[in-house]
């Protein structure tokens, strides 16, 4: 590293310090003078970005968004100050993608314009990559490391989704750029480069800390070696930087760590982790289940590393420290919490240089490397389109259900008709893509059944499982009766039951007791009348709104055959966690006016709550309505925050006033 210390700048660097030419030593084949890519090169190098934007744009708004892609949306709607304060406390990301998203929400929410900026990193990607190459190593160098972007299969996944990962890529090139510059005598104008690009490379996501962490040392290395004072002031000068981007970051991350943290990484050894490491790294090298191409690429990356270190030491280490020294942090960490190969897009501009600077040497020396370069990436990218479509172009490319399943409901459900979904994260996300549908998508979240409804239809969607109702198919058609119909869509089953209604219950003889489910199949046999609300068979099941801001009702009608004074005393189980939200209970005799009985507007959490109706007149029915409104959206995890307010249960219990039990049986 000492020799960065003495080395003029890197070419072309981002940060303007590109005046003198090439090292020899860290280019071993010079570019000529200015900054003219040959003809050759430059054909090359739009015949390799042409093809990445292809395999890029084509159908980008076909596939449905998996959950980690809707959750994005669906948090940028929130207001900014709700973004903030779900990622302070629950998410595990910074903000700043999520306001990106929401200044592309204020044009368009189709998928394609969501995708959009992905896409457009995703191919910026592979000309950044040629020009980081051929500054660091040389020309051949960065046409190959471009070819290796522009078909990468973990990157083309990422730029065709609603996530921050090929952003990551780019910024993480530039600060490893920015910070070559910087070691090579760089001016200030590669240190507020680099500070910039970190700092906003910490707020967009979390493995930032990671390459900070890594220039950080590497400096620190070289500061100690060398104890010049230009080293040491550049010591100081990137710690500033690197305390402002973590200092940046570091609330969102204690948040993330609370709320998402996986102690299991403690109890595993270091040679696991270095292993399950090492395993994300192949993933991350080619994303697709092939040995041989994972193998390949990482065998071009060591080829590349040991032919550089020979060309030029210096840039050899700075290279692999990129790509080491963060998996070595991971290891040691023993981070395992959602640890996935896209956690590692860190790595790769680094890793994919390396691997660029060695597939030449499969080639003789009279090859023309761009014709070969521009042959090696159609080649390559041909398969994409003609043998993976389904992995990469088709609606079911991502594993999400949510707009197939959007689809059909909204084609088939008729205005009275019902939904309930096995979890509220599949509600939500299914009724992203219903909320563009217009009155037929409304049906999903403004369900109704009036009193005089012979039958409730009702959709059951069970995606992953049954809620609480069931462990298997077998046992959720034995709880709920024989369905009429089902559908499966993309591994997800929708099952349409016509159920018989029993609206009126009778209370029985005094002293009576009747508890009511709020779950399927009973909620539907049993309620007179629902509008805008919906069972929810998770997390300990109930009734929940399905709008925010607009009430839900749930109205139940109950005979009374005993006609002397009671008591009735209506016991109800509650989950309020959200402010602003509020659960009333009305009640009525016969024909007579609705009158309050309850009211909750606080966010008590999960509770318990009475209140006792003293009735002297005969009566002949008792009926209860309970209205719940959910206030604006908040920060939850599934999307949404309507399970923020659940009627969990309810009963009554009546008595005889005055006179005795026997004597007030009919």
């Amino acid at each position: 590293m000492n020799a960065f210390r003495r080395a003029p700048p890197v070419s072309a660097s981002p940060c303007g310090d590109d005046s003198r030419p090439h090292s020899p030593a860290a280019s071993p084949h010079p570019a000529p003078p200015g900054r003219n890519v040959r003809c050759g090169d430059l054909r090359a190098l739009c015949c390799i970005t042409a093809s990445a934007a292809w395999l890029r744009l084509t159908d980008l708004g076909l596939p449905s968004m998996w959950w980690d892609e809707v959750l994005v949306p669906m948090t940028a709607r929130l207001p900014l100050a709700a973004i903030v304060e779900r990622a302070l406390t629950q998410d595990l990301h910074p903000p700043l993608f999520y306001f990106l998203i929401k200044a592309v929400m204020a044009a368009s929410t189709a998928d394609w314009a969501l995708r959009l900026p992905a896409a457009l990193a995703g191919i910026a990607a592979v000309p950044l990559l040629y020009l980081a190459g051929k500054s660091f190593i040389s020309r051949e160098t960065g046409l190959f490391a471009a070819v290796l972007a522009a078909v990468n299969p973990l990157l083309l996944l990422l730029s065709r989704q609603v996530r921050p990962s090929t952003l990551v890529f780019d910024l993480s090139l530039v600060s490893l750029w920015a910070f070559a510059a910087l070691l090579r005598g760089g001016t200030w104008r590669a240190m507020a480069c680099l500070w910039a690009t970190n700092l906003t490379l910490a707020l967009l996501h979390f493995t930032a800390l990671l390459v900070i962490g890594a220039e950080g040392a590497m400096l620190l290395c070289l500061a100690a070696a060398t104890r010049s004072r230009a080293n040491l002031w550049r010591l100081a000068a990137f710690s500033l930087g690197a305390a402002l981007a973590a200092g940046a970051s570091l609330p969102f991350l204690c948040g993330a760590l609370s709320a998402n943290v996986d102690a299991s990484g403690a109890r595993k050894t270091l040679a696991t982790m270095a292993a399950m490491t090492t395993q994300r790294l192949g993933e991350t090298f080619w994303y697709l289940p092939n040995l041989v191409a994972r193998v390949t690429v990482t065998a071009l990356t060591v080829v590349g590393a040991l032919r550089l270190w020979r060309q030029s030491r210096e840039t050899s280490l700075l290279l692999a420290g990129f790509a080491l020294l963060p998996m070595a942090a991971l290891t040691a960490a023993r981070f395992t919490t959602y640890f996935n190969p896209w956690h590692l897009t860190v790595l790769l501009p680094a890793a994919l240089i390396l691997a660029g600077n060695g597939l030449p040497v499969l080639l003789s020396p009279g090859c023309p490397r761009p014709l070969v370069a521009t042959l090696l990436c159609l080649a390559l990218a041909l398969p994409y389109p003609l043998f993976l479509h389904e992995r990469f172009y088709a609606v079911a490319s991502h594993t999400g259900p949510y707009k197939s399943l959007a689809e059909l409901l909204t084609r088939t459900m008729e205005p009275h008709d019902c939904v309930v979904f096995s979890d509220q994260g599949l509600a939500n996300a299914v009724g992203w893509y219903a909320a563009r549908s217009g009155p037929a998508g409304d049906r999903l979240t403004r369900p109704r059944l009036d009193a005089g409804d012979a039958t409730a239809n009702l959709f059951f969607v069970a995606a992953g499982g049954y809620g609480h109702l069931a462990a298997d198919e077998a046992s959720f058609l034995a709880h709920m009766g024989d369905p009429s119909a089902v559908a499966e869509v993309l591994g997800t089953r929708v099952y349409y039951f016509e159920i018989p209604r029993r609206p009126l219950l009778p209370l029985g003889p005094l002293p009576a007791r009747r508890a009511v489910g709020l779950y399927p199949p009973q909620l539907y046999v049993e309620a007179e009348s629902l509008e805008n609300v919906a069972s929810l068979p998770l997390w300990g099941g109930g009734l929940i709104a399905t709008r925010n801001h607009t009430p839900g009702q749930a109205t139940f009608a109950f005979a009374n055959t005993a006609l002397v004074p009671q008591r009735l005393t209506v016991f109800l189980g509650f989950s309020v966690t959200a402010p602003d939200n509020r659960l009333a209970v009305a009640y009525a005799f016969d024909d007579e006016p609705w009158r309050e009985g309850f009211l909750l507007d606080k966010p008590l959490g999960e509770g318990d709550a009475s209140f006792p109706v003293d009735r002297t007149a005969p009566y002949r029915r008792f009926r209860l309505r309970f209205t719940l409104v959910c206030d604006s959206r908040r920060p939850m995890y599934p999307g949404g925050n309507l399970e923020s307010l659940r009627l969990k249960d309810f009963q009554i219990h009546a008595e005889a006033l005055g006179p005795t039990a026997a004597e007030a049986k009919p």
